[in-house]
């Protein structure tokens, strides 16, 4: 990719752009709508010139939760952001669309979702966009399938679930070869694309672990991963060494308006949060004692979400102060949250996007385009002066 002069050393160093996806059910939306609003900010004109696809700028993509599925949409199939805004609207609603706006008691009375809807549309857009429905995760060199772009590499998190509520480093399942010093979940077990997305979404109360083999996988976010940067950063050290400087984009869902001030990763959700819990179970009209019994966990279980969600945040941002690489970090994620939104309600797409969008041209929200925008646009140009060049 583009060269640049590092700060931190002076001395040219090979830029690698990275997009980061937070997990937070079909509040995820959000992070479709920001991008989509960055990559046109990108063009000088996306009314008559073509917008960038992510896969053109980014050269990795990764995501947790419904981040993962965005991840995978974006990087391994290629597509744009209003293609993958469908196919996520498509998804979210095979899945939730039976409970969406109607509350939590029906999903905690049941057990859980039935993910067999949710199945067979999955397995449906795999086979649709690569030719076939138990297309490896990892790309086939010698026998490729029908995605033919080579310009990014993607990974998705998940956790075995045995070891997900211990704060356990999170596994990456790749579109690449694994790099050197890194770890496989199964080392004889070549994923799928199904299998990566349906063990990546498998969020506790909604879906039950997702076995390959006798090996139960789920969400990365219920060990503390809802934010994938630190695994980004860490991934880019792996795959590239410590000769490249990394540029971040993170795309959070607006957890952060539940994240209590002057929280620490040591304090337990109490009694102090217990507006949020109120605000939480309000959201979830729960009706039956079986459901308001489980309320409280589940308000707990969101606000250390939140809390993870931007302590990683915030370790980032240090982190690239201390580099001296300030202007190479970027968060988008609406400081004053998507309103009562219930992660499950396939029914919000309209109030997600107003809120999305109010916040984006806030000063805050417009701000931060600029500045990313500034980072990304010689990167994002690269690919038309090289079609440019073909014709």
């Amino acid at each position: 990719m583009t060269p640049t002069n590092s700060a931190m050393t002076g001395a040219a160093k090979a830029r690698k752009y990275v997009l980061s996806i937070d997990g937070s059910g079909f509040r995820g939306f959000a992070c479709l709508v920001t991008l989509h609003h960055l990559m046109r900010e990108l063009t000088a004109d996306p009314d008559v010139d073509p917008v960038p696809l992510p896969c053109e700028v980014f050269d990795l993509i990764c995501g947790t939760s419904t981040g993962g599925l965005i991840a995978v949409l974006l990087g391994r199939f290629g597509l744009d952001c209003m293609k993958a805004m469908s196919i996520y609207k498509e998804l979210g609603t095979s899945l939730f669309g039976a409970v969406g706006g109607k509350g939590w008691d029906s999903i905690v009375e049941a057990g859980g979702l039935s993910p067999n809807a949710f199945e067979e549309k999955l397995a449906s857009i795999v086979k649709k966009y690569t030719g076939e429905e138990d297309t490896p995760m990892r790309v086939r060199k010698a026998s490729p399938d029908k995605v033919v772009h080579k310009s990014t590499e993607t990974f998705v998190t998940a956790v075995h679930s045995a070891a997900g509520a211990a704060g356990s480093e999170p596994y990456r399942l790749r579109s690449y070869t694994t790099p050197p010093d890194g770890v496989d979940s199964l080392p004889d077990h070549d994923w799928t694309i199904f299998q990566v997305v349906r063990a990546a979404t498998a969020l506790p109360t909604y879906l039950k672990p997702f076995s390959v083999g006798s090996q139960p996988f789920q969400d990365a976010a219920t060990s503390g991963a809802a934010n994938p940067v630190r695994e980004a950063l860490s991934e880019v050290t792996l795959r590239w060494s410590n000769k490249v400087e990394p540029v971040i984009v993170s795309l959070g869902t607006g957890l952060v308006s539940l994240f209590p001030v002057n929280s620490s990763r040591e304090e337990e959700p109490s009694e102090r949060h217990r507006p949020i819990f109120n605000k939480l179970l309000k959201v979830l009209k729960l009706k039956t004692q079986k459901t308001k019994t489980w309320s409280d966990e589940f308000a707990k279980q969101l606000v250390r979400v939140a809390q993870d969600t931007e302590l990683v945040h915030q370790d980032a941002m240090k982190l690239f102060i201390q580099r001296r690489l300030p202007d190479n970090y970027f968060r988008f994620n609406p400081t004053a949250g998507l309103g009562d939104i219930d992660i499950s309600d396939v029914t919000q797409i309209p109030k997600i996007l107003a809120l999305t969008n109010v916040w984006l041209v806030s000063p805050e929200g417009s701000g931060q385009t600029l500045r990313a925008c500034e980072a990304l646009k010689v990167n994002a140009i690269a690919p038309f002066l090289t079609i440019q060049m073909r014709c």
